[in-house]
C-alpha cells in the first residue's frame, strides 16, 4: 500500500510541476499578434493626435541662423555605448572628443533648434530632462529637433533599464544632468549667434560608401535587391552669410560602426572625420545619422582609424565639390511638429509565432514615449524617427516631398527608441535587424512610415 502511495505522490508531483511550468509559460509567453495595424486602437489614437496637434508653420521675417558647439566628452573611465558584448567596458583614452553641435533658427514669429549629438542615440533620460527645462527657455518640445551621429564608440552611462545598460554601461545620473545642461548651453550659444543667413539644399550620391547589410548574405532571398534598395545620398544644407562665412549640416545613411568593439577608446568614428575635414575649409559643420537601419559603410582597411579616415575624407570631398554648385537664398518659413506615436504591445519574438510577454519586455527595456518629429526650413523638411529607421523607406518620403515642391531629409534617433524599423516583407528573415531588434511586430515599418508621410503632408505649402 505504501508503495502505491509513493508512486501516486511522484505522479502528482510531476503533474504539479508540469502545471506550474505551463502556468509560467502562459504568463511569460504570448502568441504573436498579426492584426493589421490600420485596424488597431493604437493606430486610431496616433491619427487622432496627428490631426488634433498638427505641425505649425510660420511665415515671418528673413530667417536668422546661429550655430555653436560644446564639448561633451566625459572623463576617462566612463562606459562606452553600442555593443552588449562589451559588458559595460569603460574607455581608457580619447581618440577624438564628442560634441553637441547646434543650429538655431528664428524668423521673428518662431524659433527652432537642430541638435546633433556625438552619441549612439539621443538618450531617453536626457529627453526627459530637457523637457523639464524647455518652459524656462520659452520653448515647446517640438521646437527642438534632436539627432545623433550613432557612433558605437562614443560614451554611455545614460540608460537606466537592464537591457539598455547592457549596451551603455552603468547608469550615471550626474552624467545625464551634465549632458542636459551642455545641450542647453549649445542652444543658448547658437541663439546668441543668430544672423541673417542664406540657405541652400544639396545632395550628392555616394554609392561606393554604403551597403545594405541586411541583404548582404547570398542566402538571403532578397540578395539580388541589395544594390537598388539603398539610400546612397549624402544630403546637406549650406548656410552662407553676407561676409562669406559658411556652415554645413550633413546627413548620411550608414552606421558609424567601423571601429572595433573591444578597443577601450572613445571616438566619433567616420562622422568625426567628415566634420573635422569640413571645418578645415568652412566655419562650422555638423553630422547626423540618416535612415541608417540596415545600412553600413563600405571600407577596406578593416576596423581601424585608417578606414574611418578614408570614409570620412571621401564623404567630405564629395560634399565640398557639390557645395560649390549649391545656390543659397534667404528664406522666411520655419515649421515644426511632433506627433506622439502610440505603439502596440511589445512583440519581442522568441520564435516565429511567439513573443515575450509585454511586461517582461518593458521590465528589461522600459516603456518610453516615442514621437515623429519634423522641422521645416524654407522648402526643406526634416523628418525624425525614434528608431534605426531603414534607408529603404526614404524614396517614398522623398517622392512625397518632391510632389509638394520640397526636399525631405530623414534622420534617426530623435529621443525615443523603438528598435530597427525595416520593410514588412523582411519580418520573417532570421537576421539581427528583423529578429532581435524588431520590438513591435510585423507592421512596424508600414505604420511608422505612414505616420511620417502624413506629417510630411502637413508641411505642404
Amino acid at each position: 500500500m505504501s508503495k502505491i502511495r509513493s508512486i501516486l505522490t511522484v505522479r502528482y508531483t510531476y503533474l504539479y510541476v508540469l502545471a506550474f511550468l505551463l502556468l509560467l509559460t502562459a504568463c511569460v509567453v504570448r502568441p504573436l499578434d498579426r492584426t493589421p495595424y490600420q485596424e488597431t486602437d493604437y493606430y486610431e489614437e496616433t491619427i487622432d493626435d496627428l490631426e488634433e496637434t498638427p505641425v505649425t508653420i510660420f511665415q515671418g521675417d528673413t530667417v536668422k541662423v546661429g550655430w555653436a558647439k560644446v564639448n561633451i566628452t566625459p572623463p576617462v573611465g566612463t562606459p562606452l555605448a553600442g555593443y552588449g558584448k562589451r559588458l559595460g567596458m569603460s574607455y581608457e583614452e580619447v581618440h577624438d572628443s564628442a560634441w553637441v553641435r547646434t543650429f538655431a533658427f528664428s524668423n521673428g514669429k518662431t524659433e527652432a533648434y537642430y541638435v546633433a549629438l556625438d552619441l549612439l542615440i539621443v538618450p531617453m533620460q536626457v529627453l526627459q530632462e530637457l523637457e523639464k527645462i524647455y518652459p524656462e527657455l520659452n520653448l515647446k518640445p517640438e521646437q527642438v529637433y534632436l539627432t545623433a551621429t550613432h557612433s558605437h564608440t562614443s560614451f554611455g552611462g545614460w540608460g537606466k533599464k537592464l537591457g539598455i545598460k547592457l549596451m551603455t554601461g552603468k547608469y550615471d545620473e550626474e552624467l545625464v544632468q551634465r549632458l542636459t545642461q551642455q545641450i542647453v548651453q549649445s542652444m543658448e550659444l547658437a541663439r546668441r549667434d543668430l544672423q541673417a543667413t542664406k540657405v541652400g539644399f544639396g545632395s550628392v550620391s555616394a554609392p561606393s560608401l554604403v551597403k545594405n547589410r541586411l541583404l548582404n548574405d547570398e542566402d538571403n532571398p532578397y540578395y539580388a535587391d541589395r544594390q537598388q534598395n539603398r539610400d546612397t545620398e549624402l544630403r546637406f544644407l549650406k548656410f552662407e552669410r553676407e561676409d562669406g562665412t559658411t556652415a554645413v549640416l550633413s546627413v548620411f545613411s550608414a552606421h558609424a560602426t567601423i571601429l572595433p568593439s573591444e578597443t577601450p577608446s572613445l571616438s566619433r568614428d567616420y562622422p568625426g572625420v567628415l566634420v573635422d575635414e569640413l571645418e578645415e575649409r568652412i566655419k562650422f559643420a555638423s553630422f547626423s545619422a540618416g535612415a541608417v537601419g540596415s545600412h553600413s559603410p563600405v571600407y577596406f582597411d578593416g576596423d581601424t582609424h585608417e578606414s574611418t579616415e578614408a570614409v570620412g575624407e571621401r564623404l567630405a570631398k564629395l560634399l565640398r565639390e557639390e557645395l560649390l554648385h549649391v545656390e543659397t537664398k534667404y528664406i522666411y518659413t520655419i515649421g515644426h511638429g511632433r506627433t506622439e506615436l502610440d505603439l502596440p504591445k511589445p512583440q519581442w519574438r522568441i520564435t516565429q509565432g511567439l513573443r515575450l510577454a509585454p511586461f517582461l519586455f518593458n521590465g528589461i527595456f522600459g516603456d518610453h514615449p516615442a514621437y515623429v518629429t519634423s522641422l521645416q526650413l524654407g522648402e526643406v523638411v526634416f523628418l525624425g524617427a525614434p528608431a534605426d529607421y531603414s534607408g529603404e523607406f526614404v524614396p517614398q518620403l522623398a517622392k512625397q516631398a518632391q510632389a509638394q515642391g520640397q526636399n525631405a531629409i530623414v534622420t534617426s534617433f530623435n529621443g525615443g527608441y523603438i528598435g530597427y524599423i525595416t520593410p514588412d516583407k523582411y519580418y520573417t528573415l532570421d537576421e539581427y535587424e528583423t529578429r532581435s531588434m524588431n520590438f513591435f511586430g510585423p507592421y512596424s515599418g508600414s505604420y511608422l512610415t505612414e505616420i511620417m508621410l502624413r506629417q510630411l503632408q502637413q508641411h505642404q505649402p
